[in-house]
């Protein structure tokens, strides 16, 4: 019996502690990969959450908007003057006069809200009469339940 225990080196121990560490390596990476393929998930349903609050919004704003349009000095009492430049409403001050919406439509941590701003008029040559085009610019934010926020931006036209 003695015999067989002095020609074995160990090398079994050896290649089965081997094997532990490279099984242990794996597993450290394939944990890494799931939490980082988790944050990236999480940080895209936030976008999401966002983006489908403002889409509401802004639908709720066309809609308010659409209700007043045969009413143009209703209409212009609903749009607020701000637009003091470019990224104005990048600064949180402005959307102090912001109209909220419902908290159903608001799946985050703030309620979505949106601003009309009368942009002016312009001509329209129609037939042989004119008209006036009065410009409404929509401008919507909605937050998600993380840091991600949503703006959309788009026009309505009347004709006056």
């Amino acid at each position: 019996m003695q015999q067989i225990y002095k020609n074995q080196h160990g090398t079994a121990l050896i290649t089965s502690l081997l094997m532990v560490v490279v099984i242990a390596i794996l597993g450290v990476a394939v944990s890494q990969q799931v939490i980082s393929l988790r944050k990236t998930t999480t940080a895209n349903y936030d976008q999401t959450l966002s983006l489908n609050s403002a889409e509401s919004t802004l639908s709720a704003a066309y809609s308010v908007m659409s209700e007043n349009f045969l009413d143009p000095s209703t209409l212009q009492s609903l749009a607020v003057d701000i637009n003091t430049g470019a990224n104005w409403w990048k600064n949180s001050n402005n959307w102090s006069d912001a109209t909220a919406i419902s908290s159903l439509i608001s799946a985050g941590s703030e309620t979505p809200s949106y601003l009309i701003e009368d942009d002016g008029t312009g001509g329209l040559a129609v037939g042989t009469g004119n008209l006036t085009k009065r410009f409404y610019r929509v401008t919507v934010k909605a937050q998600g339940k993380g840091n991600s926020v949503a703006y959309l931006q788009s026009y309505y036209i009347t004709l006056e």
